[in-house]
């Protein structure tokens, strides 16, 4: 098998176990983030995804998108612990956390990327500048109808 042969194979299957996960535990938007971040990887020529198991791939992207989110504070309506990623998939949360710190750095990913978290909190963590040289954070500029 070659290494697009495997690529593909690897895809799917973090794709099936993504699926099962975001049944149980994600709102159909945060599991819209999720799919995004796996064909991003997907995409990337200098991180390869095929190297690794599945389980840890498909925990650190969840992982990733609940960081993104804040889904880890109790405050959150989608409240998720890293506990429950990590027992779901049956992988250890020193693991799974350094990877995501990997993904994020492998795709440059900043908290409020936008396509991956909800666009209140993109909003509120991007900042625009205004005509008059003001610098304020999207959520203010769309709020005074300037956006």
């Amino acid at each position: 098998m070659d290494e697009k042969e495997k690529k593909i194979k690897q895809l799917a299957e973090i794709k099936n176990l993504l699926t099962e996960f975001s049944k149980q535990y994600l709102t159909e938007e945060l599991a819209g983030y999720v799919f995004t971040l796996l064909e991003k990887l997907g995409r990337k020529r200098a991180y390869s995804i095929t190297r690794g198991k599945k389980e840890i791939w498909a925990s650190a992207i969840v992982y990733v998108i609940a960081r993104l989110n804040f889904l880890f504070d109790t405050e959150n309506p989608n409240y998720l612990t890293a506990d429950v990623i990590c027992d779901f998939f049956g992988t250890k949360k020193s693991t799974v956390s350094t990877k995501a710190t990997d993904i994020e750095k492998a795709c440059n990913i900043r908290m409020g990327e936008e396509g991956l978290c909800s666009s209140d909190i993109s909003d509120s963590l991007s900042f625009v500048k205004l005509t008059n040289g003001m610098i304020v954070t999207k959520k203010q500029a769309k709020e005074m109808g300037l956006m």
